[in-house]
């Protein structure tokens, strides 16, 4: 008597734990909400997840809610519940999707957003019209055959990550430590070619500068293969978050580089021609607009890393002013 009375205990307490978490579609924080939940392993009910898809029914609108996760979780958008809003009538006055709609990740991911239709909230008919374009954008074209011929013991799992997820990632820095010798050459060479080609003039500074922006634009190019072919390994959010985060930091730091690197080379053709002049304002003006261009690509190279932070880049600018 007193096992099945635990028994009951049990299954009652089961039942509860699934019915807790409901449909809700009222708000932005409700619907992506209800999206996401009922995607997770351990809460997997496509069909509830469905209902965030409007206009659509049965396995073609569970096929949109599920490509609209992977699209997220291939680039490593992680949402911040804490941040979407949970007022119903709920308006956009950001400039990106103006009404009562909601964008998860402007900067990132605009396609993607939820809209207010009829009394209830939706992944908007744009996205659900674009949701096979973004997948395609996100996936590269050998993922699925990828996925087929991993063998079982290739799905062995340390610290979350399956075996092959670890093969694949080596070989993919493998390649890229290969591309970098070759590209590194290769850019160079154009670098050279278009700087005698534009400028017809060199000088020691100007190589070395030329030298100097060579490895950051070969290394910004690696990155961008990476990012293109990170999501096939399908690694899960956490992993694609940190990885995602991490490239993004690295592009704005070489970005800020390269642009530091082209002002040098620009303010050294400037003071070539300021000491040919006869004009003594031309060489009071080097260092000062030297320092003026450094500034300013500094300053855009910090509001670009808080925007990966998900900081407001108006709020900086309007404290700034």
């Amino acid at each position: 008597m007193k096992k099945l009375g635990l028994l009951l205990f049990i299954v009652s307490i089961s039942a509860f734990s699934q019915q807790k978490v409901k449909v809700d579609l009222s708000n932005p924080n409700s619907t992506i909400y209800t999206h996401l939940y009922f995607l997770q392993t351990d809460s997997y009910v496509p069909d509830n997840a469905a209902t965030t898809i409007y206009g659509k029914e049965g396995q073609e609108a569970q096929d949109i809610a599920i490509k609209i996760k992977k699209i997220l979780d291939g680039k490593g958008l992680k949402v911040d519940f804490s941040k979407i809003p949970t007022d119903p009538m709920y308006s956009d006055t950001t400039g990106y999707k103006i009404g009562n709609r909601y964008v998860l990740f402007p900067y990132m991911m605009p396609e993607v957003y939820v809209e207010r239709i009829g009394d209830n909230w939706y992944y908007s008919i744009e996205t659900i019209a674009n949701v096979d374009a973004l997948y395609r954008d996100v996936y590269p074209w050998f993922t699925e055959q990828l996925l087929s011929v991993i063998p079982e013991a290739g799905h062995k799992k340390l610290f979350n990550i399956e075996a092959w997820q670890y093969l694949g990632f080596i070989v993919l820095l493998g390649i890229c430590v290969v591309l970098f010798f070759i590209f590194r050459k290769i850019v160079y060479f154009l670098l050279r070619k278009l700087q005698i080609g534009l400028i017809r003039r060199s000088n020691d500074r100007i190589d070395n500068a030329l030298k100097k922006l060579t490895r950051p634009l070969v290394l910004l190019l690696l990155i961008w293969i990476i990012q293109k072919l990170l999501p096939s390994l399908t690694l899960p959010l956490d992993v694609n978050t940190f990885l995602f985060l991490a490239m993004n930091i690295m592009v704005t730091v070489f970005w800020i580089y390269v642009f530091l690197k082209l002002v040098q080379v620009v303010m050294s053709i400037y003071a070539e021609f300021a000491e040919s002049t006869h004009n003594k304002l031309d060489d009071q003006l080097v260092p000062i607009l030297h320092n003026f261009l450094t500034g300013l690509v500094i300053f855009f190279g910090f509001l670009k890393v808080l925007t990966l932070f998900g900081v407001e880049p108006v709020t900086v600018i309007a404290g700034a002013s």
